[in-house]
């Protein structure tokens, strides 16, 4: 409760998205550290369960704020769709 038993709103809760998926943890960090370097948050989860023994191994997701989705892969896939055309 804020000052004379009034709420504070509650802030907006962010909607993160998937922009990236990553084979292992290594490239998984290497894309979130070029996120990075453009002030884009971004968070790296396993996307199958969690094995120990795997380590490093196994797919990874990467996934940012909703508001940052065009930027990030504006980063992360630079290159126009091909056309057909061929």
């Amino acid at each position: 409760m804020g000052l004379l038993g009034r709420r504070r709103p509650r802030p907006e809760p962010v909607r993160w998205v998937r922009v990236a998926y990553a084979r292992h943890q290594p490239e998984a960090e290497m894309l979130a550290g070029m996120l990075a370097e453009i002030d884009v948050p971004v968070v790296v989860r396993r996307a199958t369960m969690d094995v120990p023994e795997m380590l490093a191994g196994g797919p990874r997701e990467l996934l940012v704020p909703a508001d940052r989705e065009l930027e990030a892969r504006a980063l992360l896939d630079p290159l126009p769709p091909e056309s057909g055309d061929g």
